[in-house]
C-alpha cells in the first residue's frame, strides 16, 4: 500500500526513510507532489489499522517515523501540507486522486502556512493564587486594603469578609484573563492563533490547563514571538503559573488536512 505523509510544491531532493525504513519517493499530479512509501497491507489496510492504532507498542515507532520524514520536508521545504498519521491508498493512482481532487485546496494551505512554523503553547494554574499574588494584580482588592486599614476595627471586622468574596471573585477573573490576555499578546506577533480545547478533567500533569494554542508564526518573525514569551513567562511566572511552549512544528493544524 501507499503511506502519504505531506503535500508540497513539489519534490524535494533528499534521501529519506519512512516508515519501517522504506525509502521516501514521490506521486506527482499537476503542480503538487506526495511524499510517499510502501507500506505492508496487513498492517495498514483499514481493518487492521484501526486495531493497531490503539496499541502504543506498535503505534510509537511508526508515530515517530511519520513525524521525522514531516520533519525533514519541513527543513527542506518552504512550504509542507503534513497529512494525519495513517493516510493511506492501496496504489499510487489514490494518491494521485488525492492531488487532483483537492488540488484547490492543498494549494491554499501551501499559500497558507509558506515561510511558517507551527507552535504549541500551554499555559497551566500550577497552585491557587494566595492573597498577596491576587493583590498585586487586581486594583479592586488593593482598595479595599486601604479601605480596611483606615476604618475602625468593627468597620475593619466586616469589611475582611467582603474582602475574603473579593479575593476569590478577582482569582476567578485573572485566570480567565491569562488566557484571553496571552491570545491577545501572541496575536501582535503570530500570522494566526488556534485556541484548542482543553481536556475535560481539569487537572493534568502540570496541574489545571488555563490554555492550549497552536500558533502559526512566520519564520522571519521568531525573534519577535520569543521576546513575546519571554514578557508572557514574567506576567505569568511560577510557582503559581507554568508557561510551556514546544516547537517549531510541520503546520499540521494550520496547513493539514
Amino acid at each position: 500500500m501507499i503511506y502519504v505523509y505531506a503535500i508540497l510544491a513539489g519534490p524535494v531532493e533528499a534521501q529519506l526513510q519512512g516508515i519501517g525504513g522504506a525509502p521516501v519517493g514521490w506521486v506527482t499530479s499537476g503542480a503538487l507532489a506526495a511524499a510517499v512509501s510502501d507500506v505492508p497491507g496487513e498492517a495498514f489496510d483499514e481493518e487492521p489499522l484501526n486495531a493497531n492504532v490503539r496499541d502504543m507498542g506498535w503505534l510509537g515507532p511508526r508515530a515517530i517515523a511519520h513525524q521525522d520524514v514531516n520533519a525533514r520536508l519541513f527543513d527542506l521545504a518552504d512550504a509542507v501540507v503534513p497529512l494525519a498519521f495513517g493516510t493511506v491508498f492501496r496504489d499510487e493512482s489514490g494518491a494521485r486522486q488525492l492531488l487532483g481532487n483537492q488540488a484547490a485546496a492543498l494549494r491554499a494551505g501551501l499559500d497558507r502556512v509558506r515561510g511558517c512554523a507551527e507552535w504549541v503553547l500551554t499555559l497551566h494554574l500550577l497552585r491557587e493564587p494566595d492573597a498577596e499574588d491576587i493583590a498585586a494584580a487586581s486594583i479592586p482588592v488593593q482598595n479595599l486594603r486601604s479601605e480596611i486599614a483606615a476604618s475602625s476595627p468593627g468597620r475593619a471586622h466586616l469589611m475582611r469578609q467582603r474582602l475574603q468574596s473579593l479575593e476569590r471573585d478577582e482569582s476567578k477573573r485573572l485566570q480567565s484573563e491569562a488566557a484571553t490576555r496571552a491570545l491577545e499578546s501572541l496575536g501582535r506577533v503570530a500570522a494566526e492563533v488556534y485556541r484548542e480545547p482543553l481536556p475535560t478533567d481539569s487537572l493534568d500533569v502540570n496541574g489545571r490547563p488555563l490554555l492550549r494554542t497552536s500558533i502559526l508564526v512566520r519564520r522571519d518573525a521568531e525573534t519577535e514571538f520569543m521576546d513575546e514569551i519571554e514578557q508572557l513567562q514574567k506576567r505569568w511566572p511560577e510557582p503559581t503559573y507554568r508557561l510551556g511552549l514546544t516547537g517549531p512544528w510541520p503546520p499540521y493544524r494550520f496547513g493539514g488536512m
